[in-house]
């Protein structure tokens, strides 16, 4: 953080608007952003689309750290039915999956492949880095906040955003969660 590597008002910037995150990428005066698959159509629509210019890569492995450089960190689609749900929402489910329909879905550019063949479906080129990193993938961890219970969830946003904002320390982070979670 000593380096200073983000914009003024990083912490209160918006994402989609045309001062925000997305656009301070859009617009080249970021060199990279930790985000997903769908930055390059915000950056589109509150900056400009840096085409070629735009590309992805891994997070960097860390010496001494678990885990291979083919594993992902992120969300997706999926749908959940109930137990008690009728039979016709499961036939929905399969209706939807298939191929032929999964792959008009795909086609849109709204969503990544989920079903294996169709990956030629997808055309746009920011898409397809993602499509190909995600099916080399040997591993994935949904989001934290999303796959943790809520309160430590939130603590670990709570706590990150106060690290990179140099009101806590790292080891008072860890102490923070770690708290948090033993209490879930």
């Amino acid at each position: 953080m000593d380096l200073k590597p983000f914009q003024q008002g990083f912490l209160g910037a918006d994402y989609q608007t045309p001062d925000g995150q997305a656009a301070t990428m859009g617009n080249g005066k970021a060199a990279m952003e930790l985000m997903g698959q769908w930055s390059p159509t915000v950056q589109k629509d509150t900056s400009k689309d840096l085409g070629d210019d735009l590309g992805f890569f891994p997070f960097p492995t860390v010496e001494g750290g678990k885990g291979a450089i083919t594993e992902v960190m992120g969300g997706g689609g999926g749908f959940a039915v109930g137990a008690d749900a009728p039979a016709e929402a499961v036939d929905f489910l399969k209706y939807i999956s298939t191929p032929e329909n999964a792959g008009r879905a795909v086609a849109t550019g709204a969503f990544q492949p989920v079903v294996k063949g169709i990956e030629d479906k997808v055309t746009d080129q920011h898409a397809k880095l993602v499509t190909e990193n995600l099916g080399k993938a040997t591993g994935a961890q949904l989001y934290l906040d999303q796959y943790l219970p809520p309160a430590v969830g939130q603590q670990i946003n709570d706590s990150t955003a106060e690290l990179i904002a140099g009101t806590k320390t790292p080891e008072e982070v860890a102490k923070t969660i770690t708290q948090t979670a033993q209490s879930e």
